[in-house]
């Protein structure tokens, strides 16, 4: 097992200032970075608890009709925000039907934002060609199992294209 440090931030400056050494992590629900972990593909020396920073929680409606989302507000807050079901119906609708009710009480719009790729090949570490995982390594993908996959900047020709099932 892996040693890691503990801190929690009480402000923002203070988190920024904790987090400067390399290997740090910020978290919040920590829903992806814990199966991250879990799995082997992060290994952080230190993880920086944000959730007790007031500044970064709350839904503000703005008095243009737009909304003000705090990074630690969970998503299961946002769904049933009245304010949010009813000027922005699709945005509760997609945070219900996005994930268990479990995961929504705990997860937070900031860390839905800078979650990590879902790509298989990403957390599966068996695999170490992984450009997101070891920069400059390549991406498995482009030889393996691609089926579910979009590999950018390579247009398939029509005979390369997997007809739909």
């Amino acid at each position: 097992m892996d040693a890691i440090s503990y801190q929690r931030a009480p402000d923002i400056g203070a988190a920024l200032s904790m987090a400067s050494q390399p290997g740090t992590m910020f978290i919040g629900g920590g829903t992806n970075l814990l199966d991250l972990m879990k799995g082997g593909v992060m290994r952080p020396v230190k993880l920086v608890d944000i959730t007790h920073i007031d500044a970064l929680n709350g839904i503000t409606a703005l008095p243009d009709g737009g909304l003000r989302l705090g990074a630690l507000v969970r998503n299961s807050d946002v769904a049933n925000h009245a304010w949010v079901r009813e000027r922005y119906p699709l945005l509760s609708q997609a945070l219900l039907a996005g994930a268990s009710a479990q995961l929504r009480n705990i997860a937070t719009v900031g860390g839905n934002l800078m979650q990590r790729t879902r790509c298989p090949y990403f957390y599966d570490t068996a695999f170490p060609q992984y450009n997101k995982r070891a920069p400059g390594s390549g991406c498995a993908a482009i030889e393996g199992n691609n089926r579910m996959h979009a590999i950018l900047g390579r247009a398939a020709s029509a005979s390369q294209r997997i007809p739909p099932t």
